[in-house]
């Protein structure tokens, strides 16, 4: 995710609340009742991560979302922002889904569509879910098992489907390899799902633990059999007009501008133990100009930021005036910011090193937004993940005591790389971004000290992981030297974390979240190898090997200051969860 995204570069779901209300006692206030998923909590500093902030049962009005661009894509198969992730709770429902969506205990999985979790094999090969009966979509129609195995088809259609998660079930379902997907090859083998009655049976080709984890992602929602949603909205064009299996029906969407949720007639409460919705209505609307978002926020015309931290101006603000900080979050997730330097681009490993040696972490984690927006990170693994190693214990490119840089150790890697007088290559980030030009700036300052010259490149938001730095061909032509990216676990293991960032086998022409195209033989077998158990020392050796290689650089493990707007009910928060931070599915207003 992104972010969780949780994935790509900031892309948690992240939210701002109106100034005007920040004074406010919070409404209808908290009891000390227990609620599911937390305890119930008075409006405090971080009060949302371990319990629910101003708990209500209230139905009605309409909650008001921006965000600075639109999803990569609204068709569950191909979206990998981690705040579409979070969006898609709104309108998608998978066979599992997360039951707990807080940090007051560990990770729970619960049944979604299905009665139950995954019942496999000894050997974790096979998984067998059940659904319930009397689903239905937004059009009355009933959501079946061949709806299921229908997705997982449109999965293996990459010259159609791209953008998302895709590697995680491509790679793993016991399909032939001459297999393209439902719209060339028609549907998946029943080698690879069969069907019997209301079940479903994924078979694998290795073993898999795992397995429930990939099925609680929104790539596993149920798409119509053959059909999608009608001749007008099938393939790339379902993103358009996505039919609904959630409590919400995805409706008016102009791109890149606007999109409603309206409630589905046909989501019945009896077979949806996640969610409880209250507003009547979600309206989300994009607006590029991230100043713009923050003067609506601050003038109580929209109550929430969907997709990004809140600006550097009202960060100040929130964190030196207590009644703001309030209404406030600023916790750790498994995420981190980093700079992916790709080999075809640059090849030398030395000269990789020179600008590992060169960057000024402290100078970037200042643009993040300080010690708000983390911790300057040694290494890759972050914090929750297994194998994580603190910068104290592990931190292979030390940057002085400072962090702003070892200029000696650097021309020292230039002079190993042949280029003493340094090089010149083009920096990456998504557009529009209140911090993308501030990362560059003080980059191209921190490698300049050593010679080595920084152009920029730039790509809209919405398309930047997908075509801009997720096509490696693009990354070669375009002489994309240094990439600005932000990675979150899809799930909290080695596998969730890593596999699609630096797995070689899970490299993709188009929509690739490996934007360096690692491909190292001691990371591929770790990650191929680790579907039955992780344990830190398995973790331990990807990283270190990661680091050795040094293709992507490490310099934030993040923390993420969020604004909950007084008016919203049922305000409660995950850091680490793949689909980011406030449960927008369950929150009402008042």
């Amino acid at each position: 995710m992104r972010y969780k995204r949780r994935a790509a570069a900031t892309l948690t779901v992240l939210t701002a609340g109106a100034l005007l209300l920040a004074g406010c006692s919070g409404g209808g206030g908290s009891t000390n009742t227990k609620s599911s998923g937390g305890t119930t909590a008075q409006p405090a500093f971080n009060a949302a991560v371990t319990g629910i902030v101003n708990p209500s049962t209230k139905k009605g009005g309409t909650l008001k979302l921006l965000a600075a661009s639109d999803c990569d894509s609204w068709d569950p198969a191909r979206t990998y922002y981690g705040f579409c992730w979070n969006m898609q709770r709104l309108f998608t429902r998978t066979l599992v889904g997360y039951t707990q969506v807080n940090n007051s205990g560990p990770f729970k999985l619960g049944p979604d569509l299905a009665t139950g979790l995954g019942q496999h094999s000894a050997d974790n090969k096979t998984w067998t879910y059940t659904l319930q009966s009397g689903l239905k979509y937004s059009d009355g129609t009933t959501i079946t098992p061949a709806d299921i195995k229908y997705e997982m088809g449109r999965i293996f259609a990459t010259d159609v489907i791209n953008g998302g998660p895709t590697f995680y079930y491509t790679g793993i379902l016991n399909v032939p390899s001459s297999y393209k997907g439902v719209y060339k090859s028609g549907e998946l083998p029943d080698s690879a799902v069969s069907i019997s009655g209301q079940s479903i049976t994924f078979h694998l080709k290795k073993p898999f633990a795992d397995f429930d984890y990939l099925m609680a992602l929104p790539t596993a929602a149920p798409v119509p059999d053959k059909k999608e949603n009608g001749s007008a909205y099938t393939g790339a064009t379902y993103t358009k007009n996505p039919i609904s299996s959630g409590p919400f029906v995805f409706t008016n969407y102009t791109p890149n501008k606007s999109v409603t949720f309206t409630r589905n007639k046909y989501w019945q409460q009896s077979t949806d133990k996640i969610r409880k919705p209250l507003v009547n209505e979600v309206d989300f609307t994009v607006d590029s100009d991230p100043n713009d978002i923050d003067a609506k926020l601050k003038a109580g015309t929209a109550d929430a930021k969907a997709d990004n931290v809140i600006g550097t101006t009202l960060q100040a603000q929130v964190l030196s005036n207590p009644k703001l900080k309030a209404y406030a979050d600023d916790g750790a997730g498994d995420s981190l910011d980093y700079l992916t330097i790709p080999s075809s681009v640059i090849p030398n490993v030395h000269c990789r090193r020179a600008i590992f040696y060169a960057t000024n972490k402290a100078g970037l984690l200042s643009v993040r937004g300080g010690a708000a927006a983390g911790e300057i990170s040694g290494s890759f693994t972050p914090p929750g993940i297994p194998g994580h190693q603190s910068t104290a214990d592990y931190n292979p490119y030390p940057v002085g005591a400072d962090n702003t840089g070892d200029v000696a150790k650097a021309k020292s890697e230039l002079q190993a790389c042949g280029k003493p007088n340094g090089f010149t290559t083009n920096f990456a980030y998504s557009t529009p971004s209140e911090t993308g030009p501030k990362l560059y700036q003080t980059e191209k300052a921190a490698l300049a000290r050593v010679g080595i010259t920084l152009n920029v490149k730039t790509a809209a938001a919405s398309s930047y992981y997908s075509t801009f730095v997720g096509s490696p061909a693009n990354v070669k032509s375009q002489q994309l030297g240094i990439i600005s990216a932000g990675w979150g676990a899809d799930f909290p293991t080695d596998y969730g974390f890593y596999n699609n960032i630096v797995n070689g086998g899970a490299i993709l022409p188009t929509g690739n979240s490996n934007y360096g195209s690692i491909n190292d033989p001691t990371i591929n077998s770790i990650l191929d190898n680790t579907g039955v158990k992780v344990d830190d020392a398995l973790g331990q050796k990807l990283n270190h090997q990661l680091m050795n290689i040094a293709g992507d650089l490490p310099y934030i493990w993040g923390k993420y200051l969020y604004y909950r707007n007084p008016r919203m009910t049922n305000v409660t928060a995950n850091f680490a969860l793949a689909f980011g931070i406030y449960d927008f599915v369950n929150i009402g207003v008042e």
